[in-house]
């Protein structure tokens, strides 16, 4: 089984019409005559949706969405129209796309919806002022956005994100499967470094991982509190969920981040000491002693980094929305762009709001309403929101 969108980004889901390609169509909702919307396609294969309301305020919100695994069809994002229901009855307008292509497509996710703002333009005339938001893979590409062009955007809400860059997120999981091979050898096909192509994830991965974790707890707790793999738990079913997702995560990387290194391995942990404050340090000396190594290519890892490392050049109001215990993209993401944005001077520009409840991207409609209401209090009238 590989993670589809609705298991990498779960949100609530509302519905809206479908309307013909490439042209202004009236929306109705509840017989109101309230937006017109267009919808098209660009560049190899992205498909859009812009979405004017009739009561616009001259605000547009681009929208990038999460990650997409590379066996599903490209399409629009279904989680939004729950943007579209939340914003345009406020008077603003929405645009969003699907990208070219599914995958870790930080690249080409940045590249398709900076590019929107200009079709947007040609349809309806330009914004008196942008917004960008997005979530999870989508909020690393609103992190880019905003640090690479700041003048292009007046406010920006990366929720669930993986503010903490590429690199570090998948050092997040080959580390989590090179301690789970170490405390559970030869359970898993392949090892950090490499899965076996066609591997299924569900059967190879998930449930033997699940049936020798709960056999022996100690592995998945010594795991947990290693620095390197920070796995968000508040009780056993959570510390074996949050550490299987992370193994399957490692596993599926490989066909969905492997075709953009050309092959390349990416995983590096030669020069990692493995350092805790609560093991032992006879059991950590045995960990950094006998752990499996890895090796990168040097152009994986800057591509790692290319797309995207955070710089934390903020220079707009940033409101960023996680859960307090995230499987997919743990806290540590958060901590990370908090301390490089301090580092870069512009701590007066982030707030960071954390819902405490365990799941990736789990938000009510009034939460993500609420944020953006915030955001936009802030941007326009100078109240910064309380964190």
């Amino acid at each position: 089984m590989k993670f589809p969108a609705s298991a990498l980004i779960l949100v609530f889901m509302l519905s809206v019409a479908a309307h013909g390609a490439g042209r202004p169509t009236a929306h109705v909702r509840n017989q109101v005559l309230v937006d017109e919307v267009v919808d098209g396609q660009f560049g190899p294969g992205a498909l859009y949706r812009l979405v004017r309301p009739a009561n616009w305020n001259g605000r547009l919100v681009l929208y990038a969405h999460g990650f997409v695994s590379r066996s599903e069809p490209v399409a629009l994002p279904s989680e939004a129209d729950l943007i579209i229901n939340l914003l345009t009855p406020q008077g603003f307008a929405v645009a969003f796309t699907s990208f070219s292509e599914n995958g870790w497509a930080v690249k080409d996710g940045a590249q398709r919806t900076h590019q929107l703002l200009g079709i947007f333009t040609s349809k309806f005339g330009p914004p008196t002022g942008v917004y960008i938001a997005g979530a999870s893979l989508g909020g690393l590409i609103t992190i880019k956005l905003v640090e690479q062009y700041p003048s292009a955007f007046i406010g920006a809400l990366p929720v669930c994100s993986v503010a903490g860059g590429t690199r570090q997120q998948f050092d997040y999981l080959g580390n989590t499967r090179a301690l789970f091979d170490f405390f559970y050898p030869g359970v898993l096909p392949g090892n950090a470094g490499s899965v076996p192509p066609d591997t299924d994830v569900t059967n190879a991965i998930v449930l033997p991982a699940i049936a020798a974790m709960q056999s022996n707890p100690t592995g998945a707790l010594a795991i947990a509190a290693i620095d390197q793999t920070p796995v968000p738990f508040a009780d056993p079913p959570e510390l074996l969920q949050s550490i299987t997702t992370a193994l399957a995560g490692n596993a599926t990387s490989y066909s969905d981040l492997v075709p953009e290194l050309h092959g390349k391995p990416y995983f590096d942990n030669r020069n990692v000491t493995y350092t805790s404050g609560t093991l032992p340090p006879p059991l950590l000396a045995a960990i950094n002693a006998n752990v499996g190594r890895f090796d990168a290519a040097p152009s994986a890892l800057n591509y790692l980094n290319q797309y995207y490392k955070p710089s934390g050049a903020l220079q707009i109001p940033m409101l960023m929305l996680s859960t307090s215990r995230d499987p997919v993209i743990p806290g540590f993401n958060q901590i990370s762009y908090r301390n490089v944005v301090a580092a870069a001077g512009h701590s007066d520009l982030l707030v960071q709001r954390e819902i405490n409840r365990y799941g990736h991207c789990v938000f009510t409609p009034e939460e993500l309403g609420t944020a953006f209401t915030d955001l936009v209090g802030w941007v326009e009238f100078g109240v910064k929101p309380a964190p």
